[in-house]
Formats: C-alpha cells, sequence, structure tokens
C-alpha cells in the first residue's frame, strides 16, 4: 500500500566533475616553444602568443594589501587631526 504524501522529494541532481590536472613544467616547455617558433619565425598559426598570466594575478595580489594599507594609514591620519582638534577645543 502506498502513502500519500503532500510533497514529493525528488531525486537528487547529478553533476558531471572533470578534475583540472595542472602541469607547471608541462606549460613552461610550451611557452618556451612558443616564444622560439615566434622567434624563429615558425609560427604557422595566426593566433598570437599569450605568455603566462600567473604575474598578474601576483601584481593584483599585492596591489590590493596597498591599497588597505594606504586606507589604515589615512584613516590614522584623520582620527589623529580629530584627537588634535579636541584637545585644542575642550583644553585650550
Amino acid at each position: 500500500m502506498a502513502i500519500f504524501t503532500f510533497f514529493k522529494t525528488g531525486k537528487p541532481k547529478g553533476f558531471n566533475y572533470k578534475p583540472i590536472y595542472y602541469n607547471e613544467q608541462k606549460e613552461e616547455m610550451k611557452e618556451r616553444e612558443a616564444r622560439m617558433k615566434r622567434e624563429l619565425g615558425l609560427n604557422d598559426e595566426d593566433t598570437p602568443f599569450v605568455p603566462n598570466i600567473k604575474g598578474k594575478f601576483q601584481s593584483k595580489r599585492l596591489n590590493k594589501y596597498s591599497q588597505s594599507r594606504q586606507s589604515t594609514v589615512r584613516i590614522l591620519i584623520i582620527l589623529f587631526l580629530l584627537l588634535l582638534a579636541a584637545y585644542f577645543v575642550f583644553f585650550r
């Protein structure tokens, strides 16, 4: 005998996950080969050479930290000026 329910529970949805394997040596070797082909003029493809973008991620990260440091210094200067103004108003 089937039990009558108001709410049906659906089946879990599946997904297709394909793990990505990153081989740094292989990427460096491809980059060197492309650079050599470009320098020798053996590049048969019309696609432009795209360098490795790891450095761009590092520069963004460093830029983020420098901006947060600048904002911290700015807040400290404003706080110091407010305390100095309060000192002159209340104690002089």
